[in-house]
């Protein structure tokens, strides 16, 4: 990677960019090299079917149920890369029966089953699609959470691969810290709303920057139906849909946002 990133980008240059934007240069170039990235040549075929699934209900979805983001006094609980509750299991157990059905019935076509990096995301994904281990699945950190409390800081891949490896997730490629992070947030303007947090807060340029190369990157895979298990924020800002956990939503990718919404 340090060739790949010599080779492309002049010395002098990056040593004129800031933390952000060597953070989002450095997963670019990586995302192309494993094919995380389409390449610009690609033609887009906008008639593909993408279906995004948001993950079971977590422990960080529980806590904000009862102290909610943004509220007087907020203090982020330090779940980091959060878990699911046994609602949220039972809820990809349950989605897993209707996604079976539709496969089994040839109602609901599935060549190529996306998952966020995030544990949340890996663990819905097998669950609901258990029993289709024939469909193939990438592991793609673009379609992950925005950065904005500890559940969002994902873990190492090895613990991810050691977890989910034997599900047919390869999570072996993925840098050491592939989430949003920036060492120096302390000391730099906070752009969330009051509170206290444990983590630095990924600012709206590279959160649609990624996203933006996920959409390219769906529109240069040969596969016409695409699963895509993701989270609210990511979801909302490729679609403009609010969904609600383990909610399913079909869209063409004609139909994806030409621009990124980060909020509501």
């Amino acid at each position: 990677f340090r060739v790949l990133l010599a080779s492309a980008v002049p010395g002098r240059l990056w040593m004129r960019l800031k933390g952000v934007q060597r953070s989002c240069l450095s997963l670019l170039l990586l995302s192309s090299a494993h094919g995380w990235c389409a390449a610009p040549s690609m033609s887009l075929n906008m008639a593909k079917e993408i279906t995004f699934v948001r993950h079971g209900v977590t422990e960080m979805n529980e806590f904000l149920g009862k102290k909610s983001y943004g509220s007087t006094g907020f203090e982020d609980p330090g779940y980091y890369d959060t878990r699911l509750t046994p609602r949220g299991m039972n809820q990809a157990t349950e989605l897993n029966k209707v996604l079976r059905g539709e496969h089994e019935e040839g109602g609901q076509q599935m060549e190529l089953l996306v998952a966020s990096p995030l544990h949340r995301t890996l663990h819905t994904a097998t669950l609901a699609f258990g029993g289709l281990e024939h469909i193939p699945r990438v592991v793609n950190p673009m379609v992950r959470e925005r950065m904005w409390l500890s559940s969002d800081v994902g873990s190492d891949p090895e613990a991810l691969q050691a977890e989910f490896g034997e599900h047919g997730w390869d999570c072996s490629a993925l840098p050491k810290r592939w989430w949003y992070h920036n060492d120096n947030w302390a000391k730099e303007t906070e752009w969330r709303a009051p509170g206290k947090y444990v983590h630095a807060g990924e600012p709206e340029a590279p959160f649609r920057e990624r996203l933006q190369a996920f959409k390219g990157w769906l529109a240069a895979r040969p596969e016409t139906h695409i699963t895509v298990v993701s989270h609210w924020g990511a979801i909302y800002g490729l679609t403009g849909l609010s969904l609600e956990n383990c909610q399913v939503a079909r869209v063409r990718l004609s139909e994806l946002r030409e621009d990124i919404a980060c909020t509501p």
